[in-house]
């Protein structure tokens, strides 16, 4: 098949990007950067300059193209200026999804997220429990708005498919949320665990999920994805025992870390730095919900990653890349 990858210098598109290579199919890669995206993507990846949030950047490089995997986005939970948020994961996809109609694509397969699903804290996630109520998080809220662009785009013609990942971490050029974690507990960086938890997803299986979602995925469906849950006290502790530390931090009484979460975000966004811990990433551990994958293991064939796999992979990984100490 010929492909487009959005987001490929990113944690999800670089593994997307290398599976599809190492499936045999013709991969063109849209990015910003050309020259920096060459030194991150295989050698057989054509690159090719473009802006998911200029629309018109989009024509020529989906010439051509039959499927096309959008996973560009912005996924951090902290952003100095949240409007941001509309104009990389609502305004993007939007483009994106219209172009791909346009310009006859057979599939887009988007990725989006389980913050866009309801449960409790504490619950369960399933596919069919849309939350149809804003979220508590201008990211959350993007990605809510993001899925009602492309369904818009899909009631009038478009074969789109959903990809709901978790918590996603794993071997990648960029190093933030759960990737963050792991540096900075292995260099000594984290003085407390935040309270709370999160349904992991290695992004090897998640980049297989994608692909298997353009093979044989329905149009319309959605499908989560995790390999797991884990308390954070849980994850951090086998990430020490994986990478051979002696000390773990303690857990971080819930009331205190909203009260550093709260009072830094002003500081943050005034003065430019990045706070400790965000509002919305602490509101998301704080949600701490189950994925049920029953039914992207039924219909995709997924199979979970074991958490010890990908935690000593993504060790490995970061250690052979500098990012973090040798192990002693």
């Amino acid at each position: 098949m010929r492909t487009l990858v959005t987001g490929s210098t990113g944690l999800i598109g670089n593994a997307v990007t290398k599976r599809l290579v190492r499936d045999g199919h013709s991969v063109r890669a849209l990015v910003r950067d050309p020259e920096r995206a060459r030194d991150l993507v295989p050698a057989s990846v054509e690159v090719v300059r473009g802006d998911i949030e200029d629309a018109s950047s989009l024509a020529a490089p989906l010439e051509g193209i039959e499927w096309v995997f959008h996973t560009a986005g912005m996924p951090e939970q902290w952003q100095r200026d949240e409007t941001a948020f509309d104009r990389v994961n609502t305004k993007g996809t939007a483009n994106v999804a219209t172009r791909s109609l346009e310009a006859g694509v057979k599939r887009l397969v988007y990725t989006s997220t389980m913050d866009v699903f309801a449960a409790p804290p504490g619950g369960t996630l399933v596919e069919t429990h849309i939350d149809p109520n804003p979220k508590p998080t201008a990211y959350e809220r993007s990605k809510q708005a993001a899925e009602r662009e492309a369904e818009a785009v899909r009631a009038r013609g478009l074969d789109l498919v959903y990809v709901n990942p978790g918590a996603v971490y794993g071997p990648s050029p960029v190093h933030v949320g759960v990737n963050s974690l792991f540096i900075q507990l292995m260099r000594g960086q984290m003085p407390m665990v935040p309270p709370g938890g999160m349904s992991l997803a290695f992004v090897e299986g998640v980049a297989a999920a994608h692909i298997a979602a353009a093979e044989r995925g329905k149009s319309g469906e959605r499908y989560l994805i995790a390999d797991t849950h884990a308390s954070n006290h849980e994850f951090v502790s086998l990430i020490a025992r994986e990478a051979g530390l002696t000390k773990i931090p303690g857990v971080a009484p819930r009331w205190l870390m909203q009260a550093v979460a709260h009072g830094s975000a002003p500081l943050a966004r005034a003065f430019g730095f990045r706070p400790m811990i965000a509002p919305g990433q602490l509101s998301f551990l704080l949600w701490n919900p189950r994925i049920d994958t029953s039914k992207a293991e039924r219909e995709l064939e997924f199979a979970p990653t074991p958490l010890e796999v990908g935690v000593r992979q993504t060790i490995e990984f970061l250690r052979s890349e500098g990012l973090v100490p040798k192990r002693a």
